[in-house]
């Protein structure tokens, strides 16, 4: 029995481990009411971008454009319409971009950010590591 203890409560460790250094990262699911907005969206000309911030509690805000005449432009307008949507509705959650013409880059893009943050934040901690062993009493 001391056996089955010890092996249950070292794969509860390892779980947990196994667990931290995942690369699970949540990607909000897009509001019903949202969806509808898309269906327009899919209907306009080429060179269109969408944009979306959703809360946790599934309140959103959106932006989106088309028909410029580059994909920047379209996604610097659509970015613009989120900001003051977001704005208007007190939406906190960071925009990401969910269409960039009739594809759907949304998951993509979240991976994208948190891949960045963690590389920022790897990066701050091997400065930090790096100050110490030099003796920057600054770090410490």
């Amino acid at each position: 029995m001391k056996v089955f203890a010890r092996f249950l409560s070292v794969s509860a460790v390892v779980a947990l481990m196994a667990g931290c250094a995942s690369n699970v990262v949540y990607v909000p699911k897009i509001p019903p009411h949202a969806q509808a907005k898309l269906l327009d969206y899919y209907q306009q000309p080429n060179n269109k971008v969408f944009v979306i911030a959703i809360d946790p509690s599934g309140d959103y805000a959106f932006g989106y454009d088309f028909g410029k005449a580059t994909l920047k432009e379209a996604a610097k307008v659509a970015v613009e319409k989120c900001d003051a949507n977001r704005e208007e509705h007190g939406i906190i959650a960071k925009p990401y971009i969910y269409a960039i013409n009739d594809k759907v880059v949304y998951e993509e893009m979240i991976m994208k950010a948190n891949q960045k943050q963690k590389d920022v934040s790897m990066d701050a901690q091997q400065d930090e590591v790096a100050n110490k062993e030099a003796g920057n009493p600054a770090a410490e």
